[in-house]
């Protein structure tokens, strides 16, 4: 009887090594190789992630602070590769199998503006240093094939560390490069001080034209869009400082040479402020024929391309007077999506000290709305946090969502992605914490790339991690 349990207990030892080997080396080994349905799942599922990489150490924020750490994330045309620009000042160039290829620390400058060529054989790159370049890299291996510098334009005072640079740039179809350069200095006594202009380039470097000719404008200007022809440039101007200048208009377009104004149209400011902005917008159809644009108190107008007759405009995010103090959800972002508009506002804000949590929030804050190119509002979706970024697909649209200033919530955080013009929610992507503060989406809507930043909270611990997230569709 004994040789029989020992026999018993020997098979059971045996057996569980057997079922232990194969959770071990078994299952285990399966994993290592890429298989999507065995990431960390999505909201929904239509997407799955198949990268997720630190990208370096950066400085931590928490959610008083307005502005963040942010990055600069492109997909070539062809949908074939996925560009990343760090705030640690790297460019990286991924497959959109999540592949490295090649990384390439950019020196001392600060990262500003990354764009494709058109012909997917090139990165753009733009940053702010001494000389304010505007670089030209090949996408086979990262090597350097041209820069163009922005100083002898904008001037440069490297005591106060006031530096000129690149940040932002777009190409037509024949891929021909447009560029915003500009500096920025605060006087001694708080007043704002601009430098900005308008360069074309040709796709080997070549210098091609620059708006003004002779002289820098005096607002800053940090958004530009061409149509895909590459007739009608359309870019905003903007001055914190009331007072009087010379480029104080809200839009303006001039030719695809950059050298002749075509139109130039403005907006009365709504009270209680002083100034109107546009700090992310225009956005111009591939045919010219409409642009479209928000404005910093909330409204959101549609213009004629040809002319910059103003079509319609609609308040989606009107100041508040609560309590003897105005709250306002800025507008951020504005796109056209093939027959729709879409446009979307921030997180709300207390005019007298936007640092102070406001006891309420703006009904319309952190909100995407939809029009038709009439005017009349077709659909809106409620989102939890900041639409820090925003990139468009087909009839897709992807959203970058960070901090609630007032709701402080870390489970909103996150790459969203909505149909257009249905405002459905396709899938979601959260992050560990940190705010979503990057995202773009490939031409072909299969591919989802975004970045997350680290968070502090009020208690002192920090969240999240400066990480790129690579999603694809199933």
């Amino acid at each position: 009887m004994k040789k029989v349990i020992s026999f018993a207990i020997i098979l059971l030892f045996c057996s569980t090594l057997v079922v232990l080997g194969l959770h071990i080396f078994g299952v285990n080994s399966q994993k290592k190789s890429f298989d999507v349905s065995e990431t960390r799942q999505t909201k929904t599922g239509v997407y799955a992630k198949v990268l997720e990489t630190v990208l370096g150490q950066t400085e931590v924020y928490n959610y008083q602070r307005m502005g963040f750490n942010k990055g600069f994330i492109r997909f070539s045309p062809d949908c074939r590769c996925l560009a990343v620009g760090s705030e640690t000042g790297d460019v990286l160039l991924y497959t959109t199998e999540g592949q490295l290829i090649w990384k390439k620390n950019m020196g001392l400058g600060k990262l500003t503006a990354l764009e494709f060529a058109p012909d997917s054989q090139t990165v753009l790159v733009g940053e702010t240093s001494q000389q304010g370049c505007l670089l030209s890299l090949r996408v086979k291996d990262g090597s350097e094939l041209w820069r163009q510098a922005s100083d002898h334009n904008l001037g440069v005072n490297i005591k106060e560390k006031t530096y000129p640079g690149f940040v932002a740039i777009r190409t037509d179809a024949q891929g021909f490069i447009y560029a915003v350069a500009q500096r920025y200095v605060k006087q001694a006594d708080k007043a704002s001080e601009y430098f900005s202009r308008i360069y074309k380039f040709a796709p080997n470097g070549e210098r091609l034209g620059q708006f003004p000719v002779d002289s820098n404008m005096d607002g800053w200007v940090n958004w530009l869009d061409v149509d895909k022809a590459g007739s009608k440039v359309a870019f905003c101007t903007g001055n914190f400082d009331p007072g009087s200048y010379q480029y104080n208009q809200l839009i303006y377009c001039i030719d695809g040479n950059v050298q002749q104004l075509l139109w130039s149209n403005t907006a009365e400011c709504t009270p209680p402020y002083q100034t109107v902005t546009m700090r992310t917008s225009p956005d111009l159809t591939p045919d010219g024929k409409y642009a479209a644009g928000i404005t910093s108190d909330g409204r959101c107008f549609l213009y004629a391309g040809d002319d910059g007759r103003e079509l319609w405009r609609r308040s989606i995010s009107k100041p508040q007077k609560i309590g003897g103090v105005y709250l306002n959800a800025a507008g951020s972002f504005a796109y056209i999506i093939e027959n729709y508009a879409v446009f979307t506002t921030g997180n709300t804000f207390n005019k007298a000290n936007w640092q102070l949590p406001t006891p309420v929030e703006q009904p319309n804050s952190n909100s995407v709305f939809i029009f038709d190119l009439s005017g009349t509002l077709v659909n809106s979706y409620k989102l939890g946090g900041m639409v820090e970024q925003m990139a468009v697909g087909p009839k897709m649209a992807a959203l970058a969502i960070g901090r609630n200033v007032r709701a402080k919530d870390p489970a909103v955080h996150g790459f969203y992605i909505l149909t257009i013009p249905e405002a459905e929610l396709v899938d979601c992507a959260q992050t560990e914490g940190g705010p979503a503060v990057a995202v773009d989406i490939s031409a072909d809507g299969r591919y989802v790339a975004g970045i997350e930043a680290p968070l502090q909270l009020d208690d002192g611990s920090v969240i999240g991690a400066y990480k790129l997230t690579l999603l694809v569709r199933r």
